[in-house]
C-alpha cells in the first residue's frame, strides 16, 4: 500500500511540476507577442508624431514669410515597391522613416523651386542597414505636387 501511495505522490507532484512549467511557457509565449505588438504599434505612433512636430514647425517658420500665392509642398507620402522578398513591418517603417528624413526639406518649399533631378538622386542607388540586413534602394517614379510623392523599390542585398 505504501509504494502505491509512494508512486502516486511521484506521480502527481511530477505533473504538477510539468502543469507550472508548461503554464510559464505558454503565458511568457503571449505576453511576449502582446509586447512586441505594443512595441510595433508605440514605433508608427512615435513616427507620425515627429513628422506631424516637422510639418507643424515648416508651416509656422512658412507662415512668417509665405506669399499666399505659391504653391508648396504640404507633405510627404512614400509607397515601398519590395522585389523579390517578404516585408517585415519593422522594417518597412524604419525605411519609411528614413526616406521622409531625407526630404523633410522639401515641406513648404515652393513647388517650382524644387530641382527634379536632386530630388531623385537623394535616395536612388542608396544602401540602407538595419541590423544585419542591407536593402538597395532605388526611385521608381517621383509626383510633386502639395503632396510629395515616391515610390521607391527595395531589394534585399545578401
Amino acid at each position: 500500500m505504501r509504494k502505491i501511495a509512494y508512486k502516486f505522490f511521484v506521480c502527481f507532484v511530477t505533473g504538477l511540476i510539468g502543469g507550472i512549467l508548461l503554464g510559464c511557457t505558454l503565458m511568457s509565449t503571449l505576453v511576449s507577442y502582446r509586447i512586441d505588438k505594443y512595441h510595433e504599434e508605440i514605433m508608427l505612433l512615435k513616427t507620425r508624431i515627429e513628422e506631424s512636430d516637422a510639418k507643424y514647425n515648416k508651416l509656422k517658420e512658412s507662415f512668417d514669410s509665405m506669399n499666399k500665392k505659391k504653391f508648396l509642398v504640404s507633405d510627404i507620402q512614400v509607397f515601398l515597391i519590395f522585389k523579390g522578398n517578404e516585408e517585415d513591418d519593422f522594417d518597412k517603417m524604419q525605411l519609411e522613416k528614413y526616406i521622409k528624413d531625407r526630404y523633410q526639406d522639401l515641406l513648404w518649399k515652393e513647388v517650382k523651386s524644387i530641382d527634379m533631378d536632386l530630388v531623385v538622386k537623394l535616395v536612388d542607388e542608396d544602401i540602407y542597414r538595419i541590423e544585419n540586413k542591407n536593402y538597395r534602394l532605388g526611385v521608381n517614379r517621383v509626383l510633386i505636387s502639395d503632396v510629395f510623392k515616391i515610390w521607391v523599390t527595395v531589394k534585399k542585398i545578401d
